[in-house]
């Protein structure tokens, strides 16, 4: 009987895994097609200068509250 719950939960932990997994690629990818198009309207050293004056921006916003 121990044998068969001991099947069972590494087959649910298995299959949370790999739900965890599959979650961290496809949000991996997003970023990545993301960063690409923004590369590709952004092109050279303008992406960083853009993000690094976002985060000014918002690091000024939140530390006014």
């Amino acid at each position: 009987m121990g044998d068969a719950f001991d099947g069972l939960a590494r087959a649910v932990g298995d299959g949370v895994a790999g739900l965890v997994g599959g979650a961290f690629q496809a949000i991996g990818a997003a970023f990545r097609g993301v960063f690409a198009a923004l590369q590709g309207v952004l092109p050279g050293l303008w992406l960083p200068i853009v993000v690094v004056a976002v985060l000014i921006v918002v690091g000024w916003q939140l530390a006014k509250r």
